[in-house]
């Protein structure tokens, strides 16, 4: 499905939208019109326009005219009840619940983080704790969130498959170079190699069943609701607008990458981890798998490509939008100049100009914005492709080369480049903080010293996060793995040095969240409230 097709009828809806809705109400009524069939094809436009205007609003950057910015409060509320549905239509009820409170500090005109209710850190971190379980207890009566957990645990398997090779091939050297035996000695106790790897690959069976079973459960969970969503309910089957081949060309669309690469590794997975069933030596199937890792790098650049015409869709429907509110602002002007003009007309053409300027700057700031998103996004896809590179030709070096200290590094890049997966999230949000602190200095002279001085600050945050993400994903699992098998009272020491440091960041975030919650909040225009 060709992602462009949509946006005309999106772009026509936006035009609609503007010259039309005035009110909450109006707002409302014209979101609850809108089908399954029009939230389908344009959700995610309709989620990226949503967040432009949020994040616009968000930063007072529309805060000089009170007047015309309500145009873009009214339209921030459309989409949210339109995303609202979406999810709905989708069984997702916590988004859409997410999405209701966020109706409400729109029409309220709070648009800032939740304030806490909470008056300590200790209150704060049991309501994390409590939402945190709950979420997980109802994981398995919602589907996507089951599919994320899925995600993450078959990741996680990845990593504990290169941490503990890494970690066995280096106690197996470190005893060949008697290592273990002055370590030993000098802590007064006896290191035991072949027990400690022993209790490393214990959960090697379970392991090999997750490599297959993971990919499988997510496949039947994307299969399922596919097929859920293409059919639809009966009232959604009865409406005039009921199209089941569109539906699910939008859900393919959207699911294919996953889905496809659960087929392609489900297979992979089950070929060479039960290779005596299939009559594939072990050599052939450390090559297949070699070979295949080299197919998620294509893959991503393959999902970078699809993201990638999204992002030029959208900034072309910015641009058109931009020319045609600049051409009906010209018109506007070009009427004033008519002396003749009756004073309602004159008013009216006054406030259809000011909306206009207000318009266009806003559409600016948004595909500054979108710029700003689609770079950090695509730098993402690249780390990430970076690291699937990095790992496939450790793993191919792994068995070319022989020598144990070759092998032992191969599968310490393989760690390291799946650290670098686990920190894609960081990584995203270091490049966004970036590229917004290098769009700051460049519109310098718009931009007061308190603004400056914050992008500054959350870049700064931002860069040291993922410094912090990277080398605990990279070094913290192997030391506390390596450090319990050779004296577990160090590893009780590291771990409680470990939980402190995590409570501190965590209260740190907490004092800073909180701060920002009482500076930040825009002064309800009363005739919205």
């Amino acid at each position: 499905m060709a992602f462009e097709e949509y946006f005309e009828e999106f772009s026509s809806d936006v035009q609609d939208f503007f010259a039309n809705v005035t009110t909450f109400e109006e707002a409302y009524a014209r979101a609850e019109k809108h089908k399954y069939g029009f939230l389908a094809r344009n959700q995610k436009l309709i989620q990226k326009r949503y967040d432009l205007i949020y994040e616009q609003l968000k930063k007072e950057q529309l805060k000089k005219d009170k007047i015309n910015r309500d145009a873009f409060w009214f339209y921030c509320y459309y989409c949210c009840i339109m995303l609202q549905n979406c999810h709905r239509f989708y069984g997702q009820e916590e988004e859409a619940k997410k999405l209701i409170k966020a109706r409400v500090q729109i029409k309220q005109r709070a648009l800032k983080d939740e304030q806490s209710n909470h008056d300590s850190f200790i209150a704060y971190l049991g309501e994390k704790f409590s939402d945190a379980l709950i979420d997980l207890l109802k994981a398995p009566t919602r589907v996507s969130k089951t599919r994320d957990y899925v995600a993450a645990g078959n990741l996680e398997r990845i990593y504990w498959y290169f941490c503990r090779t890494t970690i066995t091939k280096s106690f197996l050297l470190a005893r060949e170079l008697q290592w273990l035996d002055r370590l030993g000695s000098a802590l007064g106790r006896n290191i035991d190699a072949d027990r400690i790897i022993s209790i490393l690959e214990r959960p090697n069976p379970t392991l090999r069943v997750l490599s297959v079973g993971f990919f499988a459960f997510r496949f039947i969970l994307n299969g399922a609701m596919l097929i859920k969503h293409t059919y639809g309910s009966k009232e959604e089957r009865e409406d005039e607008s009921y199209d089941w081949w569109m539906r699910l060309k939008g859900e393919l669309y959207k699911r294919h990458p996953s889905m496809v690469n659960d087929i392609v590794w489900g297979t992979v997975n089950f070929i060479t981890n039960y290779n005596s069933l299939v009559g594939i030596p072990d050599p052939t199937a450390g090559w297949i798998v070699a070979g295949f890792l080299f197919f998620d790098f294509a893959w991503l650049v393959y999902q970078r490509y699809l993201e990638e015409q999204e992002y030029r869709a959208q900034k072309s429907q910015l641009e058109r939008e931009w020319c045609q509110a600049k051409d009906e602002l010209t018109s506007c002007l070009e009427q004033l100049k008519n002396e003749d003009l009756k004073k309602e007309e004159r008013d009216r053409l006054h406030a259809r100009c000011e909306f206009l300027s207000a318009h266009i700057a806003s559409l600016k700031k948004q595909s500054d914005q979108l710029d700003i998103s689609w770079g950090a996004l695509s730098s993402t896809f690249w780390f990430n492709s970076a690291a699937a590179l990095l790992l496939a030709a450790g793993f191919t070096a792994s068995m070319v080369l022989t020598a144990p200290v070759m092998v032992l590094a191969c599968y310490a890049i393989c760690t390291f480049a799946v650290a670098m997966y686990l920190s894609a999230d960081a990584f995203k949000k270091y490049q966004e903080k970036n590229l917004q602190f290098e769009y700051a200095n460049i519109h310098k002279d718009e931009m007061t010293p308190v603004e400056m001085a914050k992008v500054m600050k959350d870049y700064n945050q931002a860069r040291n996060e993922f410094i912090l993400t990277m080398a605990k994903n990279v070094l913290m699992p192997t030391l506390f793995i390596v450090t319990f098998a050779v004296c577990w009272e160090a590893a009780l020491v590291l771990t409680a040095a470990y939980i402190g440091y995590q409570l501190y960041n965590a209260y740190t975030k907490y004092t800073e969240t909180k701060e920002n919650n009482e500076n930040q909040g825009l002064t309800p225009s009363p005739s919205c409230v």
